[in-house]
């Protein structure tokens, strides 16, 4: 009885905290974006500056009516560029604040999602992660044909990135690492396959996978519950993972059943 109730702590605990990734990961997206918009706006603000005082010049060499209107339209534009900027700034400041916000707890529920989806969010809030973004090399083949979903959508993305985690810390020491992810329509359901090139499992440690506490990497953060998580999640939404590993290549594979996914 205690060992159920510590797992089902345990669960809503990483549920919110799977909940809270998710945001910062879209926060995080979206800072960049705006950082690209803040560039281009500060440099389109130092060209604008430079063609009004060339502009300048020839209105007092060549005095004509089209230079003062083409200068009556730069003036206009400049004051558009100047409320471009100021609505930068104010998303950023709006951004800053929204990090310190409690993380929200429900994804909605009865929305339409697919499993690609899942992995493209999960691929792109991962990408925060230095090494992830520069020293991986990823290849996702999605199946385009794969049905929607409607349930199990926190509990899917938690999967996916315990999965993905496992696979990046596998190859922290591999030169030319590389993630492939593929996703496949098999039978009444859906398959995600996530293959890295990592030295692969030992006999032991795949024989003690999915155990809690295990883990084959020791250090703060390794509390070796990952994957003894990920199969307690797929098993709630009526699927299963396995693992295939050898050296050089360790691949887990889901299996996501459609009509367990749908309300």
């Amino acid at each position: 009885m205690q060992a159920e109730k510590w797992e089902e702590a345990y669960l809503a605990q990483s549920q919110d905290a799977a909940v809270g990734r998710i945001f910062r990961g879209i926060i995080h997206n979206l800072g960049g974006i705006i950082q690209v918009f803040s560039l281009q706006t500060d440099l389109s603000a130092m060209m604008l500056d430079k063609a009004m005082a060339v502009l300048e010049q020839l209105r007092q060499a060549c005095p004509s009516a089209e230079v003062d209107t083409l200068r009556e339209l730069l003036v206009r534009r400049a004051d558009s560029l100047s409320q471009m900027q100021e609505k930068v700034v104010q998303s950023q400041k709006i951004l800053q604040r929204t990090m310190i916000l409690p993380d929200f707890r429900q994804l909605p529920g009865g929305v339409p999602y697919t499993v690609n989806s899942v992995i493209e969010s999960e691929v792109e809030f991962l990408s925060a992660d230095s090494d992830f973004k520069h020293k991986v090399r990823k290849e996702m083949i999605l199946d385009d044909a794969l049905p929607s979903l409607t349930r199990f959508q926190l509990e899917l993305h938690q999967i996916v990135h315990i999965v993905l985690i496992n696979a990046l810390e596998s190859l922290q020491d591999v030169e030319g690492a590389e993630i492939v992810i593929e996703t496949t329509r098999e039978g009444e359901g859906v398959g995600v396959r996530v293959q890295d090139n990592g030295p692969g499992l030992t006999t032991e440690a795949a024989a003690h996978l999915y155990e809690s506490f295990c883990s084959t990497r020791k250090g703060e953060g390794h509390l070796g519950l990952g994957l003894y998580l990920a199969r307690k999640l797929i098993t709630r939404c009526g699927g299963e993972i396995t693992c295939e590993s050898s050296p050089g290549r360790t691949s887990f594979h889901l299996f996501v059943p459609q009509e367990a996914m749908k309300i």
